[in-house]
């Protein structure tokens, strides 16, 4: 018995000394959830058992020991020298083969690429990691070291909300000092052991890789418009008929190309073009060169008059000086197969909604219907298959010249395509309005719709699909 009790109180001396009689801490938990409204609340919150009591005097000491950004950005010991005398050769840590490094893009990228400040702003960003609840992750958690000196409270610390195991620096005190040393995540982690949490920042070659990679990617967009003086001889022959605005590489595949090769453009003007007129000419590299500029040369005119004559469209932009309209030339035509296919797709595939709706036919008189014979299952496929469902021959949806309004004020954006018969079909939309019309009139979505609408030439809408 007696050697058990002399356990028992070296155990508790133990611990008197690792916390000593002036100092002792808490460690709180708490966990925050989002709802499906996107409002945060306290879900759980708990005080943590401590198991390593050695080492609090270091945590104490670390609390206390203050590091600003700036601090612990120079301890990462990135290579300041090769930043400011070299930044052209920190391009070899970018492994993207989309860019081909011209002269221009290389001389653009090294101005950024030169300045530590920039590199500091994205230090900091890397630090904010796991600051955010995304679409599938709906807890936060944060830690509080409470500090007490003869058992009253005379500090707090909270660490910042993050997603559970991210860093969690910087740590907050009672005075709303930030303290961004990592050594306290680190103490912390191994005082409750939990030291799988702790993450250690990255350093050294492999920061700089990281942090070249950001800078390049945030100017992926210049970099593209830059990719297109590669061909500046060629896109120059253009100024024949037009006045040159931009040139540059489409930068993303979706909204007008899908799997072409790299496509440059032009964005083109002449004195044909009403005042918020212009050409986009898209071009797909072609061996060495990129497509010939003989076609655009030759249709131009007879397109410019044939949108031109639109009535509603052109009184739309008369009225609204934001809003710019772009007619779209793909190397030879005003229309390309993907659009075709987005807005017509094709006999083969019509065929496969219509076999759809003969096996849902059975549940016409049962409500309600089960999901895959819904609304909404009609819907997707008639889209799928369809598109919009007005199933033109495909040399009549060939002769379509595609159409974009863009306001600049409210980011509205449509896409439209100018039928052979002159008929206006109303494909995309984004925003608020189109024209005089709310987005409620097409459907719930400020976001991207596609209302499939066909308008006559003076703006009235004759078929709905």
């Amino acid at each position: 018995m007696k050697i058990l009790l002399t356990i028992i109180l070296l155990l508790f001396t133990k611990t008197l000394l690792a916390q000593s009689s002036k100092q002792t801490i808490e460690v709180h938990y708490n966990l925050y959830a989002t709802d499906f409204d996107n409002q945060e609340y306290l879900y759980q919150t708990n005080q943590i058992n401590i198991k390593q009591t050695r080492k609090i005097n270091q945590l104490l000491t670390e609390l206390k020991n203050t590091k600003s950004i700036t601090q612990i950005f120079r301890e990462t010991k990135i290579d300041t020298i090769l930043i400011k005398e070299n930044p052209e050769r920190l391009i070899k840590f970018f492994k993207s083969k989309n860019i081909g490094w011209n002269t221009k893009q290389v001389n653009f990228i090294s101005k950024k690429l030169g300045q530590i400040e920039i590199y500091q702003k994205y230090f900091e960003c890397y630090l904010e990691l796991g600051c955010c609840v995304y679409m599938h992750q709906r807890y936060r958690d944060e830690y509080v070291i409470k500090v007490f000196e003869n058992g009253t409270l005379t500090n707090t610390f909270t660490s910042r909300k993050s997603l559970p195991n991210t860093k969690k620096t910087p740590w907050t005190d009672s005075f709303d000092l930030k303290n961004y040393n990592q050594n306290i995540d680190k103490l912390l982690f191994e005082i409750i052991d939990t030291k799988k949490q702790f993450q250690e920042l990255m350093a050294g070659n492999e920061l700089t890789k990281y942090l070249v990679t950001k800078i390049i990617d945030y100017h992926n967009p210049t970099l593209y418009e830059l990719s297109a003086f590669d061909y500046f001889k060629e896109l120059d022959e253009l100024k024949s008929d037009f006045e040159i605005l931009n040139i540059g590489e489409v930068y993303g595949r979706g909204r007008y190309i899908w799997n072409e090769p790299k496509t440059y453009y032009a964005r083109l003007k002449n004195n044909l073009m009403m005042p918020q007129v212009n050409i986009m000419f898209l071009a797909t590299k072609e061996g060495k060169s990129i497509y010939s500029r003989d076609s655009i040369k030759s249709d131009y005119k007879d397109i410019i008059n044939r949108v031109q004559k639109v009535e509603f469209l052109m009184n739309n932009i008369s009225q609204n000086q934001s809003v710019k309209l772009d007619i779209y030339y793909f190397n030879n035509k005003p229309i390309n197969d993907y659009n075709i296919d987005n807005f017509n797709k094709n006999p083969e595939q019509w065929i496969k909604h219509d076999i759809f709706l003969e096996r849902i036919k059975r549940y016409n008189n049962v409500e309600p219907k089960p999901t895959y014979a819904n609304e909404d299952a009609i819907r997707v496929s008639k889209q799928l298959y369809c598109g919009c469902n007005f199933r033109f021959e495909k040399d009549f949806a060939q002769k379509a010249i595609l159409i974009e309004l863009k306001n600049q004020e409210n980011k509205e954006n449509s896409i439209w395509y100018l039928l052979p018969d002159n008929t206006v079909l109303l494909y995309i939309m984004q925003g608020e309005k189109v024209l005089e019309y709310n987005y409620t009139e097409f459907g719930k979505s400020r976001g991207l719709q596609y209302p499939c609408i066909l308008f006559d030439s003076k703006g009235y809408i004759i078929d709905r699909k």
